[in-house]
């Protein structure tokens, strides 16, 4: 049977820093202990790992040989252990989560702060893209679960609302365009528009929005950022059109806020999962303290 694990610590520990003394110093163990594992283990494997002498320690071109394999066995078996730890400790693990940019810089930090309260040593991996690939991630199995929204709804996927996130128009204090507090989705149809690339949430609810209103919405300025969008706008180059949401964060003190009616525009804010999956502990917990966040929002 091959050697147990302190053996292979114990080797790869030499093979570093190339002396035993220092080694035993690492491991927390006397210089006899640690050349016994090592005498062991070269037992168990039936070859000479290292060439010794008084002033160092070198690898054998066997010991070359295994290094890299004997390193990634050892890795493979801590993470292992990592692996069993979190499932055998309810507050413990990781969980992995895709969600719109909007999201993941307003509602998705809330909630990690609070679940960090009280399960500190849950780890939260965050995806941040847009929402066509969120739901090819969510599918695919490359996350846990998503929090996004969706224009068409996915057989393959469970929806649950958490929040209505409505979109306003926002423009500089002295563009010359109108000076109601509140528009119609037809009067966007005049002014230059500043919207997100099309492969945003935001610019999917827009066009389905206008579509079903045989109204024409085109941009005359694109952009990836909100951010870069509020300042464009800022600039008086046009009229941006983005979610409350997205805006709750930025600096919109050069902007002058208008209320979309007639119809509101808007899109509702929840969790994706692919259905038929169930979901760890860790990931359980994310999205009960997603719903308390959005409830109090």
């Amino acid at each position: 049977m091959l050697g147990d694990l302190k053996q292979l610590r114990a080797f790869l520990a030499i093979a570093r820093l190339g002396n035993f003394t220092r080694a035993a110093y690492e491991l927390n163990i006397s210089q006899s202990a640690l050349t016994i594992q090592i005498q062991q283990l070269e037992s168990h494997l039936c070859t000479q790992l290292f060439d010794r002498n008084r002033r160092c320690v070198n690898l054998t071109p066997q010991g070359l040989e295994l290094f890299p394999r004997i390193e990634r066995l050892v890795s493979d078996i801590e993470d292992l252990v990592t692996h069993a730890r979190d499932t055998s400790d309810p507050d413990r693990g990781a969980v992995t989560v895709a969600a719109l940019p909007s999201l993941a810089a307003s509602v998705l930090p809330h909630a990690i702060r609070r679940l960090n309260r009280d399960y500190p040593r849950i780890t939260v991996r965050i995806r941040d893209t847009v929402a066509s690939r969120l739901t090819f991630m969510i599918r695919n199995g490359e996350v846990d679960f998503g929090v996004g929204s969706p224009v068409k709804r996915d057989p393959e996927l469970v929806w649950e609302k958490l929040m209505t996130d409505r979109f306003c128009a926002f423009v500089s204090p002295d563009y010359p365009w109108t000076t109601q507090d509140t528009v119609t989705l037809s009067d966007l149809a005049g002014p230059p528009l500043i919207l997100p690339v099309r492969e945003s949430s935001i610019r999917m609810h827009i066009e389905a929005a206008a579509d079903k209103k045989k109204i024409l919405l085109p941009a005359a300025y694109e952009a990836v950022y909100n951010s870069t969008i509020m300042a464009m706008a800022a600039e008086g180059l046009g009229v941006a059109i983005l979610s409350e949401l997205v805006v709750r964060g930025g600096d919109t003190s050069r902007l002058r806020r208008i209320s979309i009616d007639n119809p509101p525009l808007y899109r509702d804010i929840g969790i994706l999962r692919r259905a038929g999956r169930s979901l760890s502990r860790p990931a359980e917990l994310l999205m009960s303290t997603l719903r308390e966040v959005a409830g109090k929002d």
